[in-house]
């Protein structure tokens, strides 16, 4: 029984540190913080690229949305694999996860601009 008191009190510690770290993007001073911000970053990037991701659809026709949806998913692969392998480098340690979130945010970033591009170029 020991044992999960145990996992229960480290969960809490850990949601508490990092709901903590959370408060603190404006001038993040440690490796969990900057963590925990920089994932935030990249969930709202993500976002930005699912809301653009839907209105292009709706500006294409049946055949322009399968080969977008056959583009997207083979971006999205490409782009999880790329940070992989750039936050394999700091496999263990504690900026991996930053390495890995600030790639995702930067590709995300990209193919945002690039399905803003595609939008635009539908709206003509």
């Amino acid at each position: 029984m020991k044992p999960l008191y145990l996992l229960v009190f480290t969960m809490l510690i850990t949601t508490s540190m990092q709901i903590h770290a959370a408060d603190n993007c404006n001038n993040p001073e440690t490796q969990l913080e900057m963590n925990v911000c920089s994932a935030q970053q990249y969930r709202l990037e993500d976002a930005k690229l699912n809301k653009n991701y839907k209105e292009l659809v709706r500006k294409l026709d049946p055949s322009e949305k399968q080969r977008l949806k056959a583009v997207q998913l083979s971006w999205i692969k490409f782009r999880d694999l790329q940070c992989e392998f750039e936050a394999s480098k700091y496999e263990g340690g504690s900026i991996q996860p930053l390495v890995r979130s600030s790639c995702l945010t930067q590709m995300t970033k990209q193919r945002n601009k690039d399905l803003r591009a595609m939008i635009e170029d539908a709206s003509l």
